[in-house]
């Protein structure tokens, strides 16, 4: 009795293994799988190959993003918005009051998507600019599209990620980037930013994909320049918000 017990446990307590190269190969293919499905988690865009008509952008890079360093500095731009613009918003409220007057006056202009650029969803600024504002917009658009015509590029367009601000909604901003200044050229309707961290192949009037362009975006910068140059406006390359900071001048 005592053997045939010992023979059960041992049975029981059996452990089986793999054939070495069976071993290997579960190893191998195992780990490229698990590589797979973390990747398609944490990198979803590199696997992304949406159709047309998809509303979702697809961000490719093309080129390295290179720009030029603009570096007029906070005071110049509050110099020419408070010359040129508005006297501004203390609070969204007062905003939303008087705004319809503001544009019945021609004292501020509403800022829609158009054959230059797309305006971005925007958090804590209003679609508005003062018409002198809104015409240097249009003119780096014009310049863009014209450069990008003589380097045989596809049509792009750039991208407004922030324009008039309220104090209220300035002091917002301020608590989630400490680069944002208390008193900027944003309160005045003279500023806006144009991001260079991306352009687009399609207007947002209908779908529209994202991309990383180098060469497109290198152009956007040297149009603004030209600007700058002429003294149409005042512009600084803002690194960490990846964006170009621009105030009228006249």
């Amino acid at each position: 009795m005592t053997v045939s017990n010992t023979n059960q446990k041992g049975r029981k307590g059996r452990r089986y293994r793999l054939k070495k190269e069976v071993r290997k190969k579960f190893m191998i293919y195992g780990g490229a799988a698990i590589v797979v499905i973390i990747s398609i988690f944490v990198f979803p865009r590199l696997f992304r190959n949406a159709p047309e008509g998809e509303d979702s952008p697809v961000l490719k890079a093309i080129g390295t993003i290179s720009v030029d360093k603009y570096s007029d500095i906070n005071k110049t731009h509050l110099k020419y918005a408070k010359a040129n613009g508005i006297k501004g918003f203390k609070s969204n409220k007062e905003f939303r009051d008087n705004i319809n007057k503001y544009v019945s006056k021609g004292d501020l202009v509403k800022i829609e998507n158009s054959g230059y650029y797309v305006v971005d969803k925007l958090t804590h600024s209003h679609p508005y600019l003062t018409p002198e504002a809104a015409d240097l917009l249009d003119e780096i658009g014009k310049r863009f599209q014209e450069k990008l015509q003589e380097n045989g590029l596809k049509t792009r367009y750039y991208q407004v990620t922030s324009l008039l601000r309220t104090g209220e909604s300035q002091k917002s901003l301020g608590r989630s980037n400490v680069n944002a200044s208390s008193n900027s050229s944003h309160l005045y309707g003279t500023t806006f930013d144009i991001t260079y961290a991306r352009v687009f192949t399609k207007s947002r009037l209908a779908k529209k994909y994202e991309i990383a362009d180098g060469p497109a975006i290198k152009l956007l910068s040297e149009s603004i320049g030209e600007l700058r140059n002429e003294k149409k406006c005042v512009v600084v390359t803002e690194r960490k918000e990846r964006c170009f900071h621009i105030t009228v001048r006249k």
